[in-house]
């Protein structure tokens, strides 16, 4: 059964809260070896992907860096920056943990027993009806709630890598992934208690290499839309918005629409009959656009947006990608999850001079014009379910 989780009971776009309201950060986390302090950053994928911090122990750079532990060891891994904002860090013995191997797959076996993790909650070990064993129940749904108050606490995970833990791993290595975003995993590679290597019989599972953007999508601050640039193999030969979009602003953005466009078309099953499976097929390069606009705007349009603003745009990334794992979820399991597609769309190979309208500017105004637009469009679609 398909399940999405509504987040209109515990957020709300209009809210009073904003992403820079006053709350923990960063600095309030101080790296060490055993103090991991977590952030993530929203441009480096399409969910984004955990940076952490060891301070002077280590230099980890790049996007969900491995690290090590050593049998023994409680680490504790701080969430407290905003960043972590809808990304619940979590522990398992393959890829992904409660997501599965692929989309809508089987959750794998998390590392949840008694004295190997442990969450907290303002440093308390949360006490709510569904805490069970480590507290999980209790902390992740947290990560749900309006940004300004899942700011008002701080959050952490000790995980503790006892024997047991390294006997299950697989060649002894465990991943910290995302309960909420899944394909954000990074490895934990286990040492002896004195810091030489570990291995068992168990083989070590494969991880996937995340998302490298391109030198356009990194000015973009998007993922997946160099190939819709002008001049690109996917390039769409229509305008869909007026001007001479000769700012690197305007060009990212009629990418990331020619992406919707391309993709809404070529992602979608031909005389579908089944209006649920057509509706998430449409909702997935349409949510896409609504991330990649969303994000497009942080990247390049600081300098335009307000606070209130700036929390809207965190929501649209953090709830949107978490709805298309969901769509992902669903029609994977129907096989109905359509990938690297040969489908062109008739209007990708028409002809258009891009007709020249140097009235029109770029900005968050201009920006936000367009995105009432593609959010009309949603609204409609989900009102015909």
């Amino acid at each position: 059964m398909f399940l999405l989780r509504s987040s209109s009971a515990v957020l709300s776009l209009t809210s009073a809260c904003a992403f820079l309201a006053t709350g923990a950060s960063a600095a309030d986390c101080v790296g060490s070896e055993t103090s991991i302090c977590m952030s993530v950053d929203i441009f480096a994928g399409e969910t984004g992907y955990y940076n952490l911090d060891r301070g002077d122990f280590e230099t980890l750079t790049g996007s969900s860096p491995t690290i090590t532990a050593k049998i023994g060891q409680k680490l504790t891994f701080d969430q407290t920056d905003r960043s972590n904002w809808y990304h619940a860090v979590g522990f398992a013995y393959a890829p992904d943990g409660a997501h599965g191997a692929d989309w809508g797959a089987d959750a794998e076996e998390e590392v949840e027993g008694a004295g190997e993790l442990q969450y907290l909650i303002d440093g308390q070990i949360p006490d709510c009806e569904e805490a069970g064993a480590t507290g999980l129940d209790c902390y992740e749904p947290e990560f749900f709630y309006p940004a300004a108050d899942w700011r008002a606490k701080d959050y952490s995970a000790e995980l503790t890598i006892t024997p047991e833990v390294a006997a299950k791993s697989n060649g002894g290595v465990i991943y910290y992934f995302c309960h909420i975003h899944s394909k954000m995993s990074g490895k934990i590679i286990i040492q002896k208690e004195d810091g030489t290597a570990y291995t068992n019989e168990n083989a070590e599972l494969a991880l996937y290499t995340p998302t490298a953007n391109d030198a356009f999508d990194t000015n973009c601050g998007t993922s997946h839309t160099s190939e819709y640039a002008d001049g690109a193999t996917n390039e769409c030969k229509i305008d869909f918005f007026a001007g001479t979009k000769d700012t690197e602003f305007e060009k990212c953005l009629h990418a990331v629409d020619c992406q919707m466009n391309y993709e809404m078309y070529s992602e979608t099953t031909p005389d579908e009959t089944d209006k649920k499976t057509l509706f998430m097929q449409q909702m997935i390069p349409h949510h896409a656009n609504a991330v990649n606009m969303a994000k497009l705007l942080l990247k390049q349009g600081s300098a335009d947006v307000d606070e209130e603003l700036e929390d809207i745009l965190h929501d649209i990334v953090n709830t949107q990608n978490f709805q298309i794992h969901q769509f992902r979820n669903y029609l994977n399991g129907k096989g109905k999850l359509l990938h690297d597609t040969t489908v062109v769309p008739h209007i990708h190979a028409a002809d258009n001079d891009h007709a020249a309208d140097d009235t029109t500017s770029a900005g968050a105004g201009f920006f936000m014009n367009a995105f009432v637009t593609m959010f009309s469009g949603a609204v409609v679609m989900a009102m015909m379910m």
